[in-house]
């Protein structure tokens, strides 16, 4: 229903040509020309999804959906804004049939002088490099969403946010989350033992003291732009913790998992300047878990995360290059990594080995949740190589991204070929392989996410 009152709002006002002025562009108020005191814009498309699963091997159609998105752009003078961007998605999508509706903005902004207020649902990215963003605490991410566009992991979060002004070139921001919203993250599509369950999460409750807050200065200057950031907060992405195990041979052998969050802060610095023909952008930050979660299993290693880009182009060649390190502060191996075992139920007869059940479920559960937060090596060093080429003037441009983690040997690459038919219609050819050795994270997602996508999309 919702839908319908949505598609009907966009047949009312499509023909007042509302779509003709950029919704950044600000010429006069609406009396002046002679439009209402909104915009709108948006898409609709058609996503396919075609992969190949490793046991039975066979080729299937891993997604295909139908999404339409609608952003509303209202003004209230020079005083302030609203904007609200809404999703509605049908189709198919991991063996089930979905029709999903999303607010994934809705916010207010209040301009006073040189002082801004943000209200609502929203999206705070911060950060200033493309591919991996070590600063950015605040945004929780679906990192299982089928989608072309890497933008659409991003989750809106109800917060507040205010800026403000000091000079022109520097610029003093502060966001509150009252109410912690966790990172989408499918453990449930991981091949796992029959007696294991991922079960349904309980999380922080909305409170003052279990919201997060963070601070940023950004400097603006001609040529360099940087900012130094603060974050405290539950991490936007959770570990694993194991339920209770059975007690006795005569219980059921079901393990229950739970994502369990844990409070950290964050130190972070980011930099982008030009070096001659050369653009060149670079992040870091120092991640270290409070102490009351600090020995938890579901609890990564405090860590430094450090990211370096530079990129340059020739005509309509252009060429990406990144390095990505990660420093893992008290780095403990572990063994056995993830790899939760087969157990048949006939060896839990033997107390000895019953009484075993509790201590080896917490080693593999921690090497689990070390995989997942890329902390199974205590230095790792990954390259990252991204060349683009415009085509028939900018009509076309085909695209690959490559990456390899030197330390554990994972790789992945992403070729991506569009066409703007016209000035509304794009076409996009693309896919995604992911190569990784046994209990690396790689080798956990592959079965999920090797495939190729086909969309087409209309924009207005």
């Amino acid at each position: 229903m919702r839908f319908i009152i949505l598609i009907i709002l966009i047949v009312l006002v499509s023909p007042k040509g509302m779509f003709a002025q950029s919704l950044f562009e600000s010429s006069g108020t609406a009396e002046e020309n002679n439009t209402l005191p909104f915009q709108l814009s948006g898409y609709t498309r058609g996503v396919a999804y075609l992969g190949e699963y490793s046991t039975p091997p066979s080729s299937e159609i891993k997604s295909t959906y139908g999404e339409a998105a609608l952003r509303i752009n209202a003004f209230s003078g020079d005083r302030g804004r609203l904007f609200t961007d809404l999703r509605f998605r049908s189709g198919y999508e991991y063996n089930e049939w979905i029709n999903d509706f999303q607010v994934r903005e809705a916010y207010a902004d209040l301009y006073l002088g040189n002082f801004e207020l943000r209200a609502g649902q929203a999206i705070i990215a911060w950060g200033r490099t493309d591919v991996v963003n070590p600063t950015n605490n605040l945004t929780p991410q679906d990192y299982f969403v089928r989608s072309p566009e890497p933008d659409d992991m991003r989750l809106g979060n109800f917060l507040f946010r205010g800026r403000y002004s000091i000079t022109p070139q520097l610029r003093f921001e502060a966001v509150w989350v009252p109410m912690y919203k966790y990172s989408t993250y499918r453990f449930d599509l991981f091949e796992m033992p029959d007696y294991i369950n991922f079960s349904e999460s309980s999380f922080p409750e909305a409170a003052i003291n279990n919201g997060s807050i963070a601070a940023k200065i950004d400097f603006l200057f001609n040529g360099f732009d940087g900012s130094l950031s603060w974050f405290n907060g539950y991490d936007p992405m959770p570990g694993i913790h194991p339920g209770e195990i059975p007690g006795s041979p005569s219980e059921e052998m079901i393990i229950e998992m739970y994502s369990r969050a844990f409070r950290q802060q964050t130190l972070g610095l980011d930099l982008s300047l030009g070096l001659g023909s050369f653009g060149v952008r670079g992040e870091a930050a120092f991640r270290n878990p409070t102490p009351e979660y600090r020995d938890q299993v579901f609890t990564p290693k405090s860590d430094l995360r450090y990211v370096l880009e530079t990129e340059r182009s020739f005509g309509d060649f252009n060429m990406m290059l990144m390095y990505m390190g990660h420093y893992v502060v008290d780095f403990t191996e572990i063994p056995i990594l993830g790899g939760m075992p087969e157990i048949d139920p006939l060896q839990l007869q033997d107390p000895a080995i019953l009484a075993m059940l509790g201590p080896m479920m917490e080693q593999e559960v921690a090497g689990f949740n070390q995989i997942i937060f890329d902390q199974t090596k205590e230095i790792s060093h990954t390259i990252g190589l991204r060349p683009s080429l415009a085509m028939f003037h900018g009509v076309s441009k085909i695209e690959v991204y490559g990456m390899y983690n030197i330390s554990t040997e994972e790789w992945g690459l992403f070729p991506r070929l569009t066409w703007d038919v016209n000035d509304n219609l794009k076409l996009s050819v693309g896919g995604q392989y992911f190569e990784g050795g046994v209990n690396t994270r790689h080798d956990l997602i592959a079965p999920v996410f090797n495939n190729g996508y086909f969309e087409l999309r209309y924009s207005f």
